[in-house]
């Protein structure tokens, strides 16, 4: 809870500290700043699970400020709650026991989620062109995530055949059993199946194609969708190559123009 706290106290900080740089630096049509929320369907690249991984739903919701450089560009630093998401399922179709015993009696199987949570500081980069009230933007951006815990729900289980336990090391696992062998995983985390652990970090870029329709000269509101391209790790161990694949995003925010 205490890194949920120093979020929305970074939040708050980062709200204060953007008006007191508009109310200092203010011109007419010079500063935005608004709210951004949205989903974002996300998966992982892992080649050290047996099975792909399934993409799971997340979401994004955070503050943001803006300059507007000219007419047309604009750069825009944020401050976000990021939730990502993916699954894994795997049964083995056979259980080895050691180099000269393999039986397809027994098996072994998982099932497990995970909701990695963020506090992403995205730097953009905003291209916008329009007539009246509606216009449309491209945006480019920078970020930086830091990590801040997981939310793991599911099971592993090892079916151990009667025929097949005597094959079993009793001295090295002393706690396998005849039949299922299940332990279930839940609540928070910060490793995966508690035993590699998550990365701390994670840097990449988005790109948006949006519309903005601004209902006055102060209050506007946008639909913007697009993707992002991670090139941090998911797990801290180098041995896996594991990566987040195919974020897409859909994101909406009230923006408030600065008078």
């Amino acid at each position: 809870m205490k890194k949920y706290h120093l979020f929305f106290l970074a939040g708050f900080l980062f709200m204060l500290v953007s008006q007191q740089m508009m109310a200092q630096n203010a011109k007419p049509q010079r500063w935005n700043y608004g709210v951004a929320a949205g989903p974002q369907f996300t998966n992982i690249s892992s080649p050290g699970l047996p099975s792909s991984p399934e993409s799971g739903v997340g979401y994004i919701a955070g503050l943001f400020t803006e300059y507007n450089l000219s007419e047309s560009f604009k750069i825009r630093i944020g401050l976000n709650f990021d939730k990502r998401a993916f699954s894994s399922q795997f049964t083995s179709s056979w259980f080895q026991f050691n180099d000269s015993v393999i039986s397809r009696d027994s098996y072994s199987t998982y099932d497990f989620s995970y909701k990695l949570n963020y506090a992403t500081i995205p730097l953009s980069f905003i291209y916008i062109k329009g007539v009246d009230k509606l216009k449309l933007f491209v945006q480019a951006s920078v970020y930086y995530s830091l990590f801040i815990q997981a939310q793991q729900q599911g099971y592993t289980d090892v079916f151990i055949a009667d025929s097949d336990f005597r094959h079993i090391d009793h001295e090295q696992y002393p706690n396998i059993n005849e039949g299922h062998n299940r332990k279930d995983f839940t609540g928070t985390t910060n490793k995966l199946l508690d035993v590699e652990r998550f990365n701390t970090s994670d840097i990449g870029f988005n790109f948006f194609i949006g519309v903005i329709y601004d209902f006055s000269e102060k209050v506007g509101i946008y639909l913007s969708p697009g993707f992002t391209a991670s090139f941090g790790r998911v797990l801290e161990n180098p041995a896996y190559e594991s990566k987040w694949t195919r974020i897409f995003k859909v994101e909406a925010g009230l923006v408030y123009h600065l008078k």
